[in-house]
Parts: structure tokens; sequence; C-alpha cells
């Protein structure tokens, strides 16, 4: 319902303001429901913070209200359009749109947003059986909603009736232009794009105009980078988009020429003028058979007897293709992910693509998800089909932003709504409770725009089932299974991902000891199985590996080995978050001649701090620049709101792991000096770390950074540093808790299971020899109150019972679980940060910095969601067989990190740069 939806996004449901002729005018209908009332709803646009088009503007509601139908419209502050305008223009502002029979909106409807046994209109991106809105659909389905899409709605001839193609197009190539000046700047050209913005610096479509216009200018007074001409623009489709993007293109100066000139073009073109040739279906596709001769009707008729020609004859001579077809899977692509490797190892002249249609895996296969607005191109490399943000990067500029009349909003909507209102009344006044057949009161173009009624799907839209159908055959066709040990808190967001892989069906086994832990996981997802399972237990588990495609390791480290051996004897992928051990390692060559991946330290620290280290140490070797101090501090961390317990600490994962990481030693390189820690003497080496001015934080180094020197290919550098960050006091109470025996790793027959019970203050005397071992501590730190209240306040010599678990590590691991576990409501914090030493070829030296800053939220903490989230990226790749490194492996191959960071960007994940010149 649209109120509940109003509260969980938190906005007011209370909030309704009208005049007094709206009220009366709303007073007097019916309530709303599938049955015309007269009452038009007009919902605010929640897909993302660029969508600020409307369907109706504020002239075209004053219209409807005089024509004595009441609107009703949700505020939004966003809206390009301000909530005055519209209650100036006789609407009703109000969050609930459930008095309306008709509720019209632009892009898709959010499911708990649905009101059902309604009418609503939109873009529902449905007709293609679209896997991301299939959810969507089905709760229209469960709602009875009579569901219309504009895209379907067409006059007697077929041809489109409404719609922003026009504005998409305009919007499409005014941003490739600007994108083609980036991209040539970024290649080493000054060129005249650069005079231009993108669609959205422009208020106006005008605006825009006047500025390609003096580009043109420039163009023909300067012309455009010598290399790069003459540039030629080839032009796919012939509806509203391509003649959109032709209207901005012919601001230039142009000329036009026929597809069989372009050779010609490409030897003797000026470098004065733009060239642009438009594409028919003949251009780009050929009969199999050389004795059939093309025709369209032969071709729309049998599309499996044609093959594409558009890589051999077209585009090897143009600069960039402007893509407006529509396609579907019927039909030969227009350019294949093979295609374009061949291009570009042939040096094409292809520098960009406008893919303007936005159809992912679409008629340009490569083109694999929408940019954004803000971030509207990547380059896209064929030789290892890999994508990065990065206008020096290799291959070829790719844009394919998918709500681009979005940058121009105003004059968007107004030709929208201009387009809608003739059908506006029609359908608020229609019956649409009646059976489909008997709704007379709908002319055609509605009529047969109407996708799903009364909870099925309506004749013209039956095909929707079977498309699905083969959709789902196809993916179990490509359905891999995944084994994921352990049920954690990580598991979560791993599990979450994989579920929503488009690229194959992933099915999840979760194993765990704890069954009911594995179950409470998997009932949150359809493809999730839970199982119950012992890793130690030799024949479970290879009966458990042997029935998947990958296995994902989220057990206590120690475990690791022997899972790592059942994937050898099985042959079967692995990947794990975990640092790679000694024994790991020693698995290495075995792994090789399984032929089998064994991808570790893929989460967090370690994992995303390799990822984003290396793309800067790569980038700064590319510009020709030396890397002379890197240092690394990570850390999960409760909110400071949280952090109120004498260790300023929390656990959001495994408490012994976090124990056992504090008896590792450490080495490390600062300033040229090499430094040593013995195991179990780190807290004693904490130091002070300035990120925040408003946190006190503190530092322990973490294990041996110099191996990293080698690894990330660092090799004379004066600083090698890799640590973990708390709040300071932290090390000063754990070195006390360290120095008193607690964290001592054997077993111990006061705490054996079965032991008789003895309390914390009990045990503390046994370990401190003494009867009174509050007194010992007080006399031993006397001079430390901070220790002696921590010691205190963290139950270590209480009367609570100690854990009969084995060892004195795990009891303490056992009682800080109980005490400083996050409770209801409290939130955890994850840190990060690089600082690089530059030192450049002109003498500057530079210190750049890149930091990572999350917080967690009620449903799920942070350090879960930083280490699951790449840990089940990398398991996609590895189920895609995208890494083909064997062995025991660290996530640092270039081609590696650029795909993993890049599908990390898509999650919200990545660091913010800054960077200092001495």
């Amino acid at each position: 319902m649209s109120l509940a939806y109003a509260a969980r996004v938190g906005l007011p449901t209370h909030v309704a303001r009208f005049s007094s002729a709206a009220k009366s005018a709303l007073d007097s209908r019916e309530s709303g429901g599938l049955k015309g009332n007269g009452v038009v709803g007009v919902r605010r646009e929640t897909k993302n913070r660029w969508e600020r088009r409307v369907p109706l503007a504020p002239q075209h509601v004053r219209t409807l209200t005089r024509k004595g139908l009441t609107v009703i419209v949700q505020p939004s502050r966003m809206r390009i359009f301000t909530d005055d305008e519209y209650e100036r223009a006789g609407a009703v502002m109000s969050e609930d749109l459930s008095p309306a029979s008709v509720i019209v909106g632009v892009k898709e409807i959010p499911i708990d947003a649905i009101i059902p046994e309604r009418t609503y209109m939109c873009f529902s991106h449905t007709i293609k059986a679209q896997e991301g809105n299939m959810p969507m659909l089905d709760a229209m389905l469960n709602h009875k909603i009579r569901l219309i899409d504009y895209e379907k709605m067409v006059d007697a001839q077929g041809r489109r009736v409404i719609g922003f193609g026009r504005f998409a197009g305009n919007a499409g190539m005014i941003d490739i232009l600007r994108g083609l000046g980036d991209r040539l700047l970024g290649l080493g050209y000054t060129n005249p794009f650069l005079g231009m913005g993108y669609t959205d610096y422009y208020h106006s479509l005008a605006a825009s105009k006047t500025a390609v216009q003096l580009v043109g200018n420039n163009i023909l007074i300067s012309g455009v980078p010598r290399d790069h001409s003459p540039m030629i623009f080839a032009f796919t489709g012939r509806g509203n988009v391509t003649k959109g993007a032709l209207e901005i293109f012919q601001e230039l100066p142009h000329e036009f020429v026929d597809p069989s000139e372009l050779q010609d073009v490409v030897q003797h073109g000026s470098r004065h003028v733009v060239y642009g040739t438009m594409l028919e279906r003949h251009h780009c596709v050929e009969p199999k058979d050389p004795a059939t001769k093309f025709s369209v009707a032969h071709y729309e008729a049998h599309p499996e007897e044609y093959r594409g020609i558009f890589h051999e004859t077209i585009a090897p001579h143009i600069t960039c293709l402007v893509n407006g077809m529509y396609w579907d899977a019927r039909f030969p692509r227009l350019l294949s992910v093979d295609q374009m490797r061949d291009l570009y190892k042939n040096n094409a002249r292809l520098l960009a693509i406008a893919d303007i249609s936005a159809d992912p895996y679409g008629s340009v296969e490569f083109t694999r998800f929408c940019t954004k607005i803000d971030r509207p191109f990547l380059v896209y490399n064929p030789l290892d089909a890999t994508e990065e943000y990065n206008w020096e990067g290799k291959g070829v500029l790719l844009g394919s932003v998918d709500n681009l009349p979005a940058e121009l909003p105003k004059e968007a909507s107004w030709h929208f709504g201009n387009l809608l209102m003739p059908y506006i009344k029609q359908l608020a006044l229609s019956d649409g409770s009646l059976p489909f057949e008997q709704q007379k009161d709908l002319n055609d173009t509605l009529k047969n725009a109407v996708i799903t009624d009364k909870g099925g799907l309506t004749p013209n839209f039956k095909y929707i089932d079977s498309l699905r159908s083969t959709r789902n055959l196809e993916r179990k066709k490509r359905e891999k299974k995944v084994l994921l040990l352990g049920a954690g808190m990580v598991a979560g967001p791993f599990v979450e991902y994989l579920s929503r892989c488009t690229d194959m069906s992933v099915k999840i086994t979760i194993g765990a000891a704890d069954f009911k832990l594995a179950k409470s996981l998997a009932d949150k997802y359809p493809h999730a199985t839970p199982a119950e399972l012992n890793v130690t237990s030799t024949d479970a588990l290879d009966r458990a590996v042997s029935e998947h495609d990958v296995v994902v390791s989220l057990v206590p480290a120690a475990l690791h080995p022997h899972v790592a051996r059942a994937c050898i004897r099985l042959g079967v992928d692995m990947v794990t978050t975990s640092y790679i051990s000694p024994e790991m390692q020693a698995l290495h060559n075995d792994a090789v001649n399984a032929g089998i991946t064994i991808l570790s330290e893929i989460g967090l620290d370690p994992g995303f701090d390799h990822l984003s280290a290396l793309k800067t140490i790569g980038d700064v070797a590319q510009a020709g620049g030396r890397i002379s101090a890197f240092s690394s501090w990570c850390g999960g961390l409760p909110a400071p709101e949280t952090s109120n317990n004498p260790l300023g600490h929390k656990f959001s994962w495994s408490v012994r792991g976090v124990l056992n990481a504090g008896m590792n030693g450490a080495r490390w390189r600062e300033n040229g000096e090499e430094h040593n820690v013995a195991p179990g003497q780190l807290f004693k080496h904490a130091r002070p770390i300035h990120l925040f001015n408003a946190l006190a934080l503190e530092g322990l180094p973490n294990r041996d950074s110099i191996a990293y020197e080698d690894i990330y290919g660092l090799w004379g550098v004066d600083t090698m540093l890799r640590g973990t960050l708390r709040y300071q006091g932290f090390s000063v109470i754990m070195s006390a808790v360290t120095e008193l025996g607690l964290l001592r790793d054997t077993p111990t027959e006061h705490i054996a299971p079965g032991a008789a019970p003895i309390t914390w203050r009990e045990f503390m005397g046994v370990l401190l020899n003494t009867s009174d071992p509050a007194g010992l501590v007080k006399e031993k730190y006397a001079t430390q109150p901070e220790i002696i209240e921590g010691l205190f306040g963290l139950n270590l010599l209480s009367d609570e019972p100690v854990a009969q678990v084995g060892t004195p590590i795990d009891a303490v691991g056992a009682l800080f679980g109980k005490h400083l576990a996050y409770k209801t409501g409290e939130h955890d914090m994850v840190l990060m940060t690089h600082r690089f030493g530059i030192e450049w070829l002109n003498g500057k030296k530079e210190i750049r910095t890149a930091t990572l800053y999350r917080t967690g939220n009620k449903n799920q903490t942070a350090m879960a969601l930083l280490v699951g989230t790449p840990a089940a990226l990398a398991t996609e790749l590895v189920l895609m067989k995208k890494i083909p490194e064997k062995g025991v492996i660290r996530p640092v191959a270039p081609a590696l990190c650029e795909e993993m960071l890049v599908r990390l960007e898509r999650e919200g994940i990545g660091m913010l740069e800054s960077s200092i010149t001495i």
C-alpha cells in the first residue's frame, strides 16, 4: 500500500494539501478501485535521484481538473515541478493515492507501493520478460492490477503514440559528443568537444544546442584531431530516438554519406566537418545463403537464416556508433563480444559507442549493464572483456544510460504529458472491473497496451509466460551449484548477491553444523537450501563437495586446509576470505596439478584492500611514477555511540578470529628500517592513527607486511606497513589480558567440557596462582587504573560462570561474544585508508590517500557486507571461468582486480581519493 511504502522510506504519511475546491471534488468521488471514478493519481518517482520527470505536468493537471477530473499528486522535493505548482493547478497533494482508480508514473512501480485493484500506467519494462522486473509483474498479477505500458500504445499503423524517445536521442547525442571530448583528451588530444558539457549541465535543450553550435564553429576553424580524422558517426534505427540524435548531430558542420562510401571518406574526408551515415538492416546483415536475396519480410520471418556483417562492412570505418535500434534475441546482434575483439585487434577506427537503446546483452552484446547519468561512460577492453571508468583506459568508450530523457526533465515531461492527455479522461472513467473482453470503453490504443488484468496476462501478452519459461530453461542449462560452508553474518550478503545473479542460475547449499542457523538464512532466498554438515567429517565433506561447482569456505581459518584438500581430491574450485596460511600455501602445487583455482584473501582485509591498492599502484606505474611508501590501515569498529565498553570494541564476526589475530607476530618496514614483533607481543606496539579528527584511533601492525612488497611489486619502498585499526585504549587492556594468560590456546582442565563449574574470579585465581586475583590485579596495575577498570568491566573478575570450552582463549571468546555483541539498534562501521608516497619524474612528490568509510544498518553489519560481497563477486567470476590462474592464489592479477573493482563499484563499494603535491 502507498502509506506503508511512504512509512518505509521515511516520508510523512499524514500530509495532504489541497484547495477547498479540490477537497470537495475528492470527497464527492467513489473510493478508488478498478471501476473508474474520475480520480487520477500521479506517483512520485523513486527509482533514482536523477528521475525528476513526470507523466503529467501542472499545466496538464489544470486542464484535467477543468474537465471535471480530480488529480492526486504525491509530494516530492526532487520532482522538476514543485508541489506548489501542482497545488496551484488544482491538484490534491497527498501521500495516499488509494482514492484514485488510475495511477500514472514514469518508471517501474516498487512492489510495496502497489495498491491492489487499480489501473497503473508506466514503462513497466516487462514486455521482453526482463528478468529484473518479473517480480513486479508477478505482484501486479497478484494484486489484480490493470497494467498499461506506454511502450505498447500504438496507432492503427503500429507506430508508438507516446514516449520520451526524441529526448533520449537528444541527450544521448549530446553526451556522446562530450564523452568523445573526454576520451580524446585521455588519449592525449585536445579537441573541440571539450567546449561543451553533458546534457544535465544545461537548463534547456535550446541552451545545449547553442553549445553544440559553438563546438561546430570550432570544428570549422580548427578541425578535429588529425589522428582521428575524418570523424564518422553511424546511426542505427529510424524511430524517435534516432531522430532526436540526428537533431543534435545536424547542429554541427556535417555531411551525410551512403554506407558504401565510407572507405572513400576515410581516405579523403575533411577534418573540418563530421560525417554521418544512416544504416538500414541490409547494411548490417546478409543471408547466410548467397543465393538468397535480402528482403525485410524474409528477414523478419526467418532471422536465423541471416548473419551479422556490421563488424565487417561498417564498424572498421567509423569513429562512433549511435545505436537507437530495437532488437530481440531472434535476430543477429549488431556487434558481439568476439566481433569487437577482432575489430580491436585489427586497429579499427571505432572510438566510441552511444548505446542509447541501453539494452544489456542486447544488440551490442558487451553492454552488460546500464551506466548512470553521473557516470555515463566506461571504457570497455575487448581483449579481456573488462570495463573500467578511466578515460585513459584501453578499449572503446561505451555509454548505455537507460534514463537519458531525465537529463531534460522539464521539456521531456511537457512533451510526454501532451501525448498522454488525450487518453487520461477516457481511462479515468473506464470500468476496469468488467471482464477484459467487455471493456468497450477503452479505445484500441489503450486496450492493446493492457498487459495484465484481474490476475492474468491479456491475450496480446500471453507470450510473456512462454518467454519466461524459455528463459528459465536457459538459466537452468546455465545452472551452477555453490557449497557455502558457514552460516554466520558474512554469509547473508554473500547469499543475497548470488541470489540475484543474472548471468546464470546459482543454487546455493548452505552447509553448517548448526542446521537451524543455516535454515534461517536459506529460508530468505528461493535458490538456497540448508544442510547440516560437519566439515571435519571427511566423508560428509567429500559427498557435499562432489555435488557442487565451487566451494566457499567461511568456516574458521584452521579448517580451510581440510576443505582445500577435499576440493583438490574432487577437482572443485574453492573461494575463501582468509589469509593464505603456510599450510594453505603448501597445497599450491597440488591445486595446480588438479587444475583448480583456490582463490583466497578475497574479503575486506584481506581482499578489497588488495584490489584498491593495486589499482593505484598500477595507475602510478603507468603514468611513470614511483611509489616510495605505502601504508594501509583497516578496522571493523562499533559506531562511536556504540563503543560503550572498556575495549571500545564489539564483535560483528568471529571473536576467536579477532583474538587469534592479536596473538600473531608482525613484520614491517618503516622509513627504511625493518621492524619485527614476536608472537604474543603485538598489543604492546599500538600507535595513534590520525584518520578522522573526531575519532581517537590506534593501529596495530598486521602480520608480515614486507611479504607484500613482492605481492604488490613494490620493491625498494621505504615504508611498507599494513595494520589494523582500533579505538585508543583497546590495546593496553588486551595487552594485560594477554599478560595474564587469558589468550593461551592450551587445554585447561578447570574449563574442560564436563568439569565442575567455576567462576571467572576463581578461574583467574587458578591462572595467577592466588586466592585473591582481584587484589593481585590491583597491585600489578596500580599505576594503570584503566586496566583495572577494564578487567573488572569485562567481567573477568566476576562471579559469572566460565564457559566449559577447553582453553582460556575460547573461554574469553565466549565471554566477549556474550557481552560485546551488537544489540538491536546498534551499528558497526568499517574504516580503511591507504596512503601512498609517490615520486614523479619531474621531481615532484605526492601524498595520495584513499579512504573507505561504511556504517552498518538494521539489516546487516558493514563488516558482513564488505566481506561477503567481494567473496560473492569472486565466486561469480570463478563460476563464469573468468579466472584462468590455477593453484592457491590471491586477487592480484591486473585483469581480475579491474573486473572486481568495476563490479564492486556497481554495488556502491569504492574508495574516495585525495591528494597533496609537495
